[in-house]
């Protein structure tokens, strides 16, 4: 190989041929050639070449990214395997199981690196999930060919025509006098499919809202509603009343709201939903927000941080005493983000007790207790409790009030870790928010090891992104970024939205020895962020710009969730 061709530029993929001698170095120089031109794959050019054959390019592929090959001609799925996935995330993200191996699933896949695949295999299978490389398009087709007709045969529009169908005598909607007497079970199929179709596109909430045309149903898909459909009002109080029947309500009170809860099972695996209902001006809004625990309960590795922020807060979450703040608005995944650092401390050593409003995700390992206002049991209350009950972690699921803040902080002080939320922009400003509470600036200085803030952007659908040179104006933020970004178009597989999947952006500040002192001498915000940019502190808006340079999301995204201002944004490293 020695003068013919430079080992550096082969690439991985390149030097496993060469030691197993499956090609020789003047055909792989050829097909290097070939790909600088064309940009190909180099698997693809040596196989059109004529160099090497599908299923030596399969086995190489999996020697490279070190998994195991797996001839789907050979060895075909089991029975027993294709039951452990549904055939709606087999599609989805072009995978197949094939063997089950004790608490080991194998599954296919064309690419065994997509990590978002692998961690949907593990929430809907609940087994150990091992990839193997299979050939791509014979693993697409045999996708179709396993899962050919066993889809649900029945479209919503379907369900609609039929319920009217059933309703028959009653077209207009209007509902009989005694409500009680209500029969829902013209839509009891109609709102079952709304309810799975939502599960399966991983909404986090529906929304059913009557106008004087109809209903409108929309799902709220990666944070943002989408709308999917206008039912029919004739359809309209049957539907509230099958809700409010599943989630054991008064389907006679129409002037007060309600709130309860669903529990059901999709795909196997459980699924609680929590139920609003409001009286409106055309009926009532029902909203529902979905609680899957395969899609909403991940650790601190699967959030997305970027690796300087993901050890910090390690580092801060193992520490034996102190607070730590999650700011950020409503929707911004602050508990997601909690639960992803109990997850990391869960230990049968360690007492971990939280104080929430409401528990949406009952985690086993861990001792969790409902805030109760009505009775007067606040988070204060709550938390003075839990202090009795000899805890090591403790998770207050928001910060309200003074008298939270205080117990809260004194409980940081007394060798409990305390991790908690508050509703700020910034990191920074939540030194100013708990000053502006009543705390005293000794007391926050002595007790806060950490602040973090964070924001949810959208991820470009992989499916349809477009690659794009950056404006002018995008430049300007950009800095001296020369390469392309990508921009959403829209799919099927995102439901024309053009993002799938959301990933966190962050800033870090660790409360160090001198921003301490510079908050217990009441300093203004402006030496306290001079401190934070001496040890490193990386604010939103650089994580939220190096998502961009990583083609994770669009410039368009970021803008809507972060503030940029018109300067370019060193990078760190």
């Amino acid at each position: 190989m020695a003068g013919t061709l430079d080992e550096s530029t082969c690439g991985r993929l390149g030097r496993v041929l060469l030691a197993h001698r499956s090609v020789r170095p003047d055909q792989l120089k050829r097909a290097l050639e070939v790909q600088a031109r064309t940009h190909e794959r180099l698997g693809e050019i040596l196989v059109r070449l004529g160099f090497l054959s599908e299923d030596l390019l399969v086995r190489a592929l999996a020697s490279a990214k070190g998994v195991r090959a797996w001839d789907l001609k050979a060895d075909p799925p089991s029975k027993e395997a294709l039951k452990c996935l549904p055939m709606e995330l087999c599609r989805e993200y072009e995978m197949l199981p094939v063997q089950v191996r004790g608490d080991q699933l194998l599954v296919a896949f064309s690419d065994p690196d997509h990590t978002e695949a692998l961690d949907a295999a593990r929430a809907a299978s609940g087994l150990r999930v091992e990839p193997v490389l299979a050939h791509d398009v014979r693993l697409r087709t045999l996708i179709e060919q396993t899962f050919e007709g066993l889809g649900d045969q029945r479209s919503m529009d379907d369900l609609v025509r039929l319920a009217l169908n059933e309703l028959g005598q009653n077209p207009s909607g209007e509902t009989p006098e005694d409500l009680e007497e209500l029969d829902t079970r013209p839509v009891v199929g109609l709102v079952n499919e709304i309810f799975s179709e939502a599960i399966r596109m991983r909404a986090s909430d529906i929304h059913f809202e009557p106008r004087n045309h109809g209903v409108e149903v929309r799902y709220r898909l990666d944070g943002r509603l989408v709308p999917i459909k206008t039912l029919p009002r004739a359809l309209m109080q049957m539907m509230i009343a099958r809700i409010k029947i599943l989630a054991e309500l008064d389907i006679v009170e129409y002037r007060m709201p309600q709130d309860g809860r669903i529990s059901l099972r999709q795909d196997g695996r459980p699924v609680d939903m929590r139920v609003s209902v409001l009286p409106n001006v055309h009926g009532p809004r029902v909203v529902i927000r979905i609680l899957d625990r395969a899609t909403a309960l991940k650790s601190l590795t699967e959030l997305g941080f970027h690796p300087h922020n993901l050890d910090l807060f390690q580092k801060l979450v193992r520490k034996p005493h102190g607070m730590i703040l999650v700011t950020g608005p409503t929707g911004s995944g602050k508990s997601t983000t909690l639960y992803a650092a109990l997850g990391e401390l869960k230990s049968p050593a360690i007492n971990i007790m939280t104080a929430e409003d409401p528990v949406e995700y009952d985690i086993p390992g861990i001792n969790q207790s409902q805030v109760n206002e009505k009775v007067g049991l606040t988070f204060a209350e709550q938390l003075r409790s839990i202090l009795r009950q000899d805890p090591d972690v403790v998770l207050v699921g928001e910060i309200r009030d003074e008298e939270t803040a205080e117990v809260a902080l004194r409980a940081s002080l007394t060798g409990h870790l305390v991790l908690t939320t508050l509703h700020t922009n910034d990191a920074l400003s939540a030194i100013p928010r708990m000053l502006d509470m009543g705390i005293k600036p000794h007391l926050l200085s002595t007790s806060v090891i950490g602040i973090m803030a964070q924001r949810l952007v959208r991820k470009v659908c992989r499916h349809c992104k477009e690659e794009c040179t950056p404006t002018t104006e995008e430049s300007l933020i950009l800095g001296d970024y020369s390469g392309s970004i990508f921009r959403a178009t829209g799919c099927a597989k995102c439901a024309n939205t053009g993002y799938r999947g959301r990933v966190a952006v962050n800033e870090l500040l660790p409360v160090n020895g001198e921003i301490s002192r510079l908050i217990s001498e009441s300093a203004p915000m402006e030496k306290i962020r001079a401190a934070a940019q001496r040890i490193g502190f990386r604010p939103i808006q650089t994580d939220a710009v190096q998502r961009i340079l990583d083609g994770e999301t669009s410039f368009d995204e970021v803008s809507r969730v972060v503030f940029l201002e018109d300067v370019g944004l060193p990078l760190a490293a």
